[in-house]
């Protein structure tokens, strides 16, 4: 065991400016070093700045262990310049720790060193803990990895990331091999090594060289042997993946090399199986709703027709005229299976499918739709809105139209930015005072407005004749 309190006093007191308690703080800290080093797998230094500006001093040391070290002997008692370790110079003038992370050691190792600033009592810098892992390896697999500029651009976009920091692909949630013409592993990122050891329950103690079909099942020849770009779905131990070849050509060395990305899939497999499900679901529960629906009007169709007071009939065929709007929302939903629905069809299938009740019997009313766009509004504001247009419509046919031999009832339907208007015009005997306050179906309107389409409704008396009601709301974004 050396001792590194009389080798850092000696070195201090022949090198230093260091006080005898600055040393004393040195020599407490060298205790450590040896821990460090084990832990860490690298070399850990003590330097203390020289008289010379230009010059630290390493006064102690500690090689690991656990792996070989960086250096053939020692190096206490050997003064650096600055110069040539720019992050030894940064902490000791900021104060503040620093990393190099392609610091070149006199033997040739590529080396990651992490500078610590080591302060006294009063918080001067005297000394630095310098800490030095190998990280030579990492930077031959950099070398290998950059014959992936010569690939397509979509791929060489992500490679010039991917290439500043060696971490990059094994922080990456997909599996990278890159093999030789023969198949042959010539590199694989952390997660394709777990993919491989999933496969392959034989612990592999080094992949390189190791033929990619004895490792993975799901991989063919095919996907090593041709010149361009491939992919295709595999499934393997109840998994889906995408997998996808890219061929790099090295035109210089007359050789080729394959790029295997290899990504887990099997969530949004399962999640888009789900959402089929559920889309099944959800249009079996439209389409039976359209059903029950459908009943309730077939039975109030055959209580009319078996007989009804007179003085009813008006209020059943309403009631009818309601139930039957509803249903065609749920019938287009039930054959979409979206919660969309174009309004624009179901205001033709209400105008066009329902039997508005005559209330003026010798009164011709003719229905038309004034709109130039398809408009799409979600199922529930697509089931009020049809309520709405079935009401205004029939206090059109109960009002507007008394002693009349003909008549028209135009609905304008466009969407102005995110609002949604609705008007229904008619050219008829114009609108009563009392017409807002005395009826179920404007209240109807007016409720379905105001509390389900969060909208305005008004009605307006026309300039020429007749009577004009508009809804006004915003259309649901999701």
């Amino acid at each position: 065991m050396i001792n590194f309190k009389r080798e850092i006093s000696r070195l201090c007191k022949m090198y230093t400016s260091l006080p005898e308690k600055d040393i004393e703080i040195l020599e407490e800290k060298s205790k450590s070093l040896q821990m460090i080093a084990d832990l860490a797998q690298g070399n850990v230094f003590i330097d203390c700045a020289t008289e010379d500006p230009e010059t630290a001093i390493v006064v102690a040391e500690a090689v690991p262990t656990t792996v070989p070290s960086l250096y053939q002997g020692r190096v206490v008692g050997k003064k650096i310049l600055y110069s040539y370790e720019p992050a030894v110079y940064k902490a000791y003038h900021s104060g503040k720790p620093a990393m190099m992370n392609r610091a070149l050691t006199h033997e040739g190792s590529h080396v990651c060193q992490n500078v610590t600033p080591i302060k006294n009592d009063e918080g001067s810098v005297i000394a630095l803990l310098i800490l030095e892992t190998d990280i030579t390896q990492q930077v031959e697999q950099e070398h290998e990895l950059a014959l992936l500029s010569e690939t397509t651009a979509e791929f060489g976009r992500t490679w010039d990331i991917v290439l500043k920091d060696q971490m990059i692909p094994d922080y990456l949630e997909e599996a990278l091999i890159l093999l030789g013409e023969d198949g042959a592993i010539q590199y694989a990122n952390n997660f394709a090594i777990g993919l491989i050891k999933e496969h392959n329950p034989i612990q592999q103690t080094n992949l390189t060289n190791q033929n990619i079909l004895a490792i993975l099942p799901f991989i063919d020849k095919a996907d090593f042997t041709h010149q361009g770009i491939t992919q295709r779905e595999v499934r393997s131990m109840e998994k889906v993946f995408i997998l996808r070849s890219i061929c790099l050509l090295n035109k210089k060395a007359d050789s080729k090399r394959m790029l295997l990305y290899i990504r887990d899939i099997t969530d949004l497999r399962d999640k888009e199986r789900q959402l089929m499900v559920n889309q099944v679901v959800i249009k079996e529960i439209h389409h039976r709703v359209k059903n029950n629906l459908q009943t309730v009007a077939s039975l109030l169709r055959m209580q009319m027709r078996r007989g009804v007071p007179e003085e009813t009939k008006l209020l059943y065929q309403e009631s009818l005229n309601r139930i039957t709007s509803i249903a065609a929302v749920h019938d287009v939903l039930s054959s979409s299976g979206l919660e969309k629905v174009n309004m624009v069809h179901i205001i033709k299938k209400i105008t066009t499918g329902q039997v508005f009740y005559p209330y003026q019997p010798n009164c011709s009313v003719a229905i038309h739709l004034c709109t130039e766009e398809e408009i799409e509004l979600h199922s529930s504001q697509a089931v009020s809105l049809a309520l709405i247009v079935t009401e205004l419509i029939q206090n059109c046919m109960k009002h507007a139209f008394i002693e009349r031999s003909t008549g028209n009832v135009t609905i304008h339907f466009k969407q102005n930015g995110r609002s949604i208007e609705l008007g229904v015009i008619d050219d008829g005997n114009g609108m009563d005072n009392d017409i807002e306050t005395d009826h179920l179906g404007i209240e109807i309107v007016k409720n379905l407005t105001n509390y389900d389409l969060n909208g305005e409704f008004k009605f307006l008396q026309n300039c020429e004749q007749g009577t004009e009601a508009w809804v006004t709301f915003p259309n649901r974004e999701d």
